[in-house]
């Protein structure tokens, strides 16, 4: 699960960043709109970009002497958050993190483990979803209120899940049908006593009716009861609950019509529900004919489109998009039409007139009247384009790591604290005519005879923390000495601990 980048520096507390000479790479870790953390398997923090500090509240050279750990809660388990990282090669999460004011912000970490020189690191990106919870809190108070709406109607209502599986009933349900409720959830619909075989049809097509926007209709059928008395009531349903950003449960309302003054309530009610979820949702929501034509749409697909609701109804995709766009829609429609295969979250780049470009994730469902005629379909739009610029983002800065450490016209050689070569780029092995096995753990001191050395170990005798441009003498491998022009740097954190030395060699 631990992914290996080759030839790459040793990572401990050196600023990634600001010890590198590509500012492309600098803009890029800088600006992507989230904490990023470089840490060690223990939570150590190499690096961060500015988002930490003003996420957190920390200055850098304070955020670099602290572990990972310090962002969250005392009861988080740590060991086992490393355990699953471990296991898996990464980890994505949401959970509570502390700032230094001690306040909490709702979280999502995505974390990616990386094997750098045999060394396990973490590549940590973190998300403020404070507004998202928020968004989530007054999602749960509205369904606080539908909850009493739906225990209390006077009407039997009955929930089900794609599959026709009764996942939840209200009271008045229970008693038209004369069971109690641990009875009934949990069947099928379709296999279940509570409606015939005739019925089951007009109940489907008035679920129908009701989402082409067409004048809702009532059916009368024939249940029965626990003690097998039939009685007579009529039958709507209509698409009610969003889940993982797709509709996919449905409710069957049933209305004893034994006594009818239960007819006289309209059905206002049911379709500002439908109203109320299709337009509250942040995915697009359409349903076309099977024409290809637009029947109903939701503020979320006219705002797409740039245009009003009623702007859409009856138009085709070839009044909004770009043509040969639009025939690549028409042509995936009428696959679907042929063949009843729904087509579940296809990726795609859309182009609209203006010029704008929008990735978007697309889910399209065939619908069917009774008698199992297609009569168009069901579609819903995600948008996806920050996620993909994101993705696109993190690719760059893979690249950009890569080309900053091997592209330079001279020769870099990486050390740790005790002196030992831990990586370098191409050009040394080209210029000291050596390889992996000759280099990787070797003393630098080795590569310079005695006498060379004491003239580098001098400077920093004297606590001097570079030295540029000294002509010098270097050990080729199994080759007489080359002369070089040789820079090395200390590297030091924050905290003034030594962490090693970059030596750059030039001829």
């Amino acid at each position: 699960m631990v992914q290996e980048f080759k030839n790459y520096s040793n990572k401990t507390k050196n600023s990634v960043i600001s010890n590198t000479s590509d500012e492309r790479y600098k803009t890029l870790f800088e600006h992507i709109n989230a904490a990023v953390f470089l840490t060690t398997l223990n939570g150590e923090i190499i690096e961060a970009n500015q988002r930490s500090c003003d996420f957190f509240g920390y200055r850098l050279n304070e955020l670099l002497c602290l572990s990972l750990k310090n962002f969250f809660p005392q009861n988080f388990n740590w060991k086992q958050f490393i355990e699953d990282i471990s296991a898996c090669g990464g980890s994505n999460i949401e959970t509570l993190a502390v700032c230094k004011d001690g306040g909490n912000l709702p979280v999502e970490l995505s974390v990616s483990l990386f094997k750098i020189d045999e060394k396990a690191v973490m590549f940590v990106l973190i998300w403020d979803i404070s507004e998202r919870k928020a968004s989530e809190e007054r999602l749960k108070e509205s369904e606080k209120k539908y909850h009493g709406l739906f225990q209390y109607s006077t009407d039997g209502i009955l929930m089900l899940d794609a599959r026709g599986e009764i996942k939840d009933v209200n009271t008045k349900l229970c008693e038209i049908i004369g069971c109690k409720k641990n009875e009934i959830i949990g069947n099928n619909l379709f296999n279940s006593e509570i409606f015939t075989y005739k019925s089951l049809p007009s109940v489907v097509y008035l679920f129908e009716q009701l989402l082409s926007d067409k004048k809702a209709q009532y059916y009368t059928a024939q249940i029965q009861n626990k003690n097998n008395e039939l009685f007579d009531v009529e039958v709507s349903s209509f698409f009610l609950v969003k889940k993982d950003n797709e509709i996919d449960n449905f409710i069957i309302i049933i209305r004893d019509i034994t006594d009818r003054e239960i007819i006289d309530k309209n059905i206002v009610l049911e379709n500002e529900l439908l109203k109320s979820l299709m337009d509250n949702m942040t995915d697009s929501v359409y349903f076309k004919d099977e024409q290809n034509r637009f029947i109903l749409v939701n503020d979320a697909k006219a705002i797409l489109l740039k245009t009003s609701k009623d702007e859409i109804i009856n138009k085709t995709d070839f009044n909004f998009l770009p043509e040969e766009l639009a025939k690549k829609i028409v042509k995936d429609d009428d696959k679907i039409k042929q063949s009843g295969q729904s087509i579940i979250n296809k990726i795609g780049k859309i182009k609209y007139f203006d010029g704008n470009e929008h990735w978007i994730s697309e889910t399209k469902v065939p619908r069917y009247n009774s008698e199992g005629e297609f009569i168009g379909l069901i579609g819903i739009e995600k948008d996806i384009t920050e996620i993909k610029q994101m993705e696109n983002e993190l690719v760059n800065l893979q690249l950009s790591y890569e080309a900053i450490f091997e592209n330079p016209a001279f020769a870099i050689i990486q050390v740790n604290e005790n002196g030992k070569i831990q990586s370098w780029n191409k050009l040394t092995e080209t210029l000291l005519n050596t390889n992996y096995d000759h280099l990787y753990g070797k003393k630098i001191m080795d590569l310079f005879s005695p006498e060379e050395w004491e003239r580098i170990k001098t400077p920093f005798n004297e606590n001097k923390e570079k030295i540029r441009n000294i002509k010098i003498k270097i050990n080729k491998h199994n080759d007489q000495p080359l002369d070089v022009f040789l820079s090395i740097t200390i590297k030091k954190d924050d905290c003034g601990k030594i962490l090693g030395q970059t030596y750059i060699l030039k001829t």
